[in-house]
């Protein structure tokens, strides 16, 4: 029998710091993501008679195709995410695992952490585990990706991939994440999927793991300047949760511009050569405001067009190298959830 899971990435319209570092500093931290309905990661699995596993993986966005052969679990180190979770859940599964996606390898919108969200909600159902809440798989995640293979980072990707929903505010304290879903009516909705136009820019420049070490090592210096930058960047998540649920776009979009800046000051390197080029060319095309997704030093973008003509900005965009992804967010249902 074959089982599925399905899993949405997401952006991150305000980020206040979703990391331990982040919380030490702070004792709370804050975010608003939105999760995307028309990109995400689908595993298929399928238990069968054999010693091994069939892997397979398909990215339909970057037109690439992969197998592997898996025997041992332990030694196979290139598929680490995809193993690990097999330990974690299943570890004597053998049979064909089928991975489809269509969103872009390091793109900053937390594809890594989706990819394991749908295996764990594929694979859980090939044991004798009844219920399982998306709590317990955002942890399971988390454990997978930050304690197990020590990949450094935040705790917004899980969530977001556990919970869907929208558009959420988290709040982050020490060992703690709360998530609400913000009740948006559905003519805002499809405003903000008119005006946000996200783009991929260029395959990320390194692992974020790596980024997120430098990051870390910034934080701990504990400067005056970058406390008050990281405070202001909390306090934006705020606002901006106040603006969104008034339906208030250009006020969003005044906000997201300070987010940038803020990051600008806290992360190095958060623009490429290439990608500086790439945001320039927005502002001067209609964009009022934009923002690097993830970690930085390449992935995705998004900005926010409030001009009628958007094929016209979407075809500037792309003449200087960047790739339109069309979405569609995700909505919420009558129990706060898709």
């Amino acid at each position: 029998m074959k089982f599925y899971g399905k899993a949405p990435v997401r952006i991150s319209l305000c980020n206040g710091g979703d990391t331990d570092y982040y919380v030490d500093i702070l004792k709370w931290t804050n975010l608003i993501n939105a999760t995307l309905d028309s990109n995400y990661y689908l595993c298929e699995v399928e238990e069968k008679p054999q010693n091994f596993i069939d892997y397979f993986y398909r990215n339909v966005f970057l037109k690439t195709e992969k197998y592997k052969k898996i025997e041992n679990l332990e030694e196979e180190k290139e598929l680490n995410l995809i193993t690990e979770t097999i330990k974690e859940i299943t570890p004597k599964f053998k049979g064909t695992i089928k991975v489809w996606t269509n969103v872009p390898e390091k793109s900053g919108l937390g594809g890594s952490s989706s990819l394991v969200v749908s295996l764990i909600k594929a694979l859980i159902k090939t044991t004798n585990i009844a219920h399982i809440t998306p709590e317990e798989i955002a942890w399971l995640a988390y454990k997978i990706e930050r304690i197990t293979l020590g990949i450094k980072g935040g705790y917004q990707d899980q969530w977001a991939a556990a919970f869907s929903g929208g558009i959420n505010y988290l709040e982050f304290k020490k060992n703690n994440v709360f998530i609400e879903p913000l009740w948006l009516s559905e003519s805002l909705m499809k405003k903000l999927e008119q005006n946000i136009v996200l783009f991929f820019l260029e395959s990320r420049k390194g692992d974020s793991g790596n980024i997120h070490k430098e990051m870390e090592k910034k934080a701990k210096m504990k400067k005056e300047e970058d406390i008050k930058v990281m405070l202001e960047k909390r306090e934006n998540v705020t606002k901006t949760r106040e603006v969104l649920l008034k339906g208030d776009i250009r006020k969003f979009a005044e906000l997201l511009r300070i987010e940038h800046e803020n990051k600008l000051k806290l992360v190095k390197n958060l623009l490429t050569s290439k990608t500086d080029k790439i945001y320039s060319t927005a502002m001067q095309n209609g964009a009022i405001a934009g923002k690097i997704s993830g970690a930085g030093s390449g992935g995705c973008a998004f900005f926010v067009n409030l001009n009628k003509n958007k094929n016209k900005f979407v075809k500037k965009m792309n003449e200087v190298g960047c790739t339109h992804i069309p979405i569609k967010l995700q909505r919420l249902n009558s129990m706060g959830r898709i």
